[in-house]
């Protein structure tokens, strides 16, 4: 009997080593956006057109591009799918604090949300990324910026 005592007693020892672990906290972005997303507002008759995909440039970001053309006027949009499912359609967080959108500085979106439009006024015409940042899914950031062409 004490002979196999020993041989149960480092079974059950190694089997707790070896157990399988049920963290899940590391998933990757990827496979919770799982359908394309696309800038959607009054500059594309809040369609969702091709040339507004975002696509994605790291594990956690995605951006695309947008030419403004009227300075000063306030452009209206969010990042949402095809279909504006719940969690895939980013509006503003806080209307005071997220809704209007300055060059370079990041605001917190709600992908919940349903009229929560954010909004942009360029100082000058051109090119401009629209970028959203997964890394907090419970509150991405999204952020604009100018690009030169």
């Amino acid at each position: 009997m004490k002979k196999l005592i020993l041989p149960v007693a480092l079974t059950a020892l190694l089997s707790a080593c070896s157990s399988t672990d049920t963290f899940t906290s590391e998933e990757t972005t990827a496979n919770k956006i799982d359908r394309p997303l696309y800038l959607r507002g009054d500059f594309s008759l809040w369609e969702s057109q091709p040339e507004y995909q975002l696509v994605a440039v790291s594990k956690d970001i995605y951006q695309t591009k947008v030419k403004f053309t009227a300075v000063g006027k306030a452009y209206e949009f969010k990042i949402a799918d095809e279909t504006w499912s719940a969690g895939l359609n980013c509006g503003y967080n806080n209307e005071d604090l997220d809704k209007f959108l300055e060059l370079g500085i990041p605001v917190q979106a709600n992908c919940n949300s349903v009229y929560n439009y954010f909004s942009f006024s360029p100082y000058e015409a051109g090119w401009y990324q629209v970028s959203i940042n997964f890394r907090n899914l419970e509150k991405p950031l999204v952020t604009i910026n100018q690009i030169f062409e």
